[in-house]
């Protein structure tokens, strides 16, 4: 009963939505760790896109009693986008330790695709990055470039919240990735973006 509610949720969604769950994962099975105070950042050159993103997704977290803060009001001044070495960002996170963050949560846009090229499309969880550090180097090129910059493309996302343990055995605590198809208005987009991210973080255990 509990997965068909669940079916029956994303179906009516999804149907007037831009976004759509396409899976998600928590390499977690017993308990998980508890999201106490986390770091949002929205990998994005779109300053608007970014600060609106991450500006929702923060009420939404503390409506589940959690502390989020949005990296606009933390990195500027420690980080420069795109343009970071791992002792920046090895810094960084002793940084956030010592304030008392244990997530961090980074979204990004890995692919995008114009609708001819779905059918032909294997896409699914990478899961390859270790911990944010290594995710985030990575994929620090997104600040630099232009990743939504049409309204025929479907862009593919992923979301990865990270523990920082200070003992580390694991630090992927979830990751989950949602299609964007034709996203025109932002505010709209971000609303539906956000409520189907955190309906999926509670259905995978992560929020209460």
């Amino acid at each position: 009963m509990r997965y068909f509610l669940w079916f029956l949720y994303v179906v009516l969604f999804t149907a007037c939505s831009t976004a759509r769950l396409v899976e998600s994962h928590s390499p977690y099975r017993a308990e998980k760790p508890k999201i106490e105070k986390i770091l949002v950042i929205g990998m994005t050159p779109l300053t608007e896109f970014r600060e609106s993103f991450e500006t929702r997704l923060q009420k939404e977290f503390k409506k589940h009693d959690v502390e989020a803060v949005t990296s606009i009001s933390v990195l500027n001044g420690k980080l420069t986008p795109g343009e970071n070495t791992e002792q920046q960002l090895n810094n960084l996170e002793k940084y956030l330790l010592e304030e008392g963050y244990n997530t961090v949560l980074l979204s990004k846009i890995v692919q995008v695709e114009s609708h001819k090229d779905l059918r032909n499309s294997l896409y699914s969880l990478r899961g390859s990055y270790r911990s944010f550090k290594s995710d985030y180097y990575a994929n620090q090129g997104i600040f630099q470039g232009d990743d939504i910059n049409s309204d025929t493309k479907v862009y593919h996302t992923e979301t990865s919240i990270y523990t920082l343990p200070e003992n580390r055995q694991r630090e992927l605590l979830w990751q989950g990735e949602i299609d964007l198809k034709n996203p025109k208005r932002v505010k709209r987009t971000i609303k539906q973006y956000v409520d189907l991210l955190i309906s999926s973080l509670k259905w995978d255990g992560v929020l209460p």
